[in-house]
């Protein structure tokens, strides 16, 4: 690994930015930007994370300095985030995921001529249910049948009847809502939302992923221009080794087709 100095540090810190995107229910949308050059580029790229998930994610980050190599803005929302004003997880469900990524990409599109956007896990479920309009969309190891996973099936109602607490690794709480979404997902339900969506459309797999979903379903389902490659090696998280490069080149010749 290259030594990275000083200059360049202070390069990339100049060229990020923080900002906030008021969603239409008043809630603030937490959003990273993170640009190619001094001023905003002609293509740009929006990436969703997984349950639990965040921005500041080493995937993501890994995605960030490629895509801005290679001349993309990268846009990091987070569908929750721990100050006021912004949702909370408990307060979420994938309709609501979907409405939030689609505000930021009207907000997005307006700044730049070419937008792509990336799902990673649930994030992709979310792109299911935002059917968003961009020039092309990658689905990173996307979850798409959870209806049987762990954590649903594992969480149990708190007291006050509004909320499912799920106990492992770590806890965390959902909202009563978003576990009664993800339990009425079947895959006639699931096909149909996928089948709406006209952007040509990447399926990224994992060789190692631990979602213990079929991973062809999505792939089936889709109606528009598509394409699936599978990464050797990687777990669910792109963790291994450096199956995140291979990750972040498979959905950059993607991109530049469209």
């Amino acid at each position: 690994m290259e030594d990275i100095s000083r200059e360049e540090i202070d390069k990339s810190l100049s060229r990020e930015k923080d900002f906030d995107i008021t969603a239409s229910d008043g809630k603030k949308i937490f959003v990273r930007l993170n640009m190619a050059g001094d001023t905003l580029s002609e293509k740009a790229i929006v990436i969703g994370h997984g349950f639990t998930g965040k921005p500041e994610e080493a995937l993501h980050q890994v995605a960030r300095d490629y895509f801005n190599d290679k001349g993309y803005d990268v846009y990091r929302l987070a569908f929750y985030y721990d100050e006021s004003g912004y949702r909370r997880l408990h307060e979420t469900t994938l309709a609501i995921h979907a409405q939030d990524l689609n505000e930021v990409l009207e907000h997005v599109r307006a700044k730049h001529k070419k937008l792509c956007v990336i799902g990673h896990s649930h994030g992709g479920l979310t792109l299911i249910y935002a059917n968003p309009q961009a020039d092309a969309i990658a689905f990173w190891d996307p979850s798409y049948q959870p209806p049987g996973r762990r954590w649903v099936l594992n969480a149990r109602l708190d007291a006050s009847g509004k909320y499912f607490e799920r106990d492992g690794r770590f806890k965390f709480m959902v909202g009563k809502d978003s576990i009664e979404e993800v339990k009425s997902l079947t895959r006639d339900v699931a096909k149909n939302l996928a089948g709406k969506i006209n952007t040509p459309s990447l399926v990224v797999l994992a060789e190692n992923s631990w979602l213990g979903e079929d991973p062809n379903m999505l792939f089936e389902d889709l109606e528009c221009e598509k394409g699936k490659v599978k990464i050797k090696g990687a777990d669910h998280i792109f963790g291994k080794g450096k199956t995140a490069h291979d990750l972040v080149q498979k959905t950059y010749t993607w991109f530049e087709r469209f």
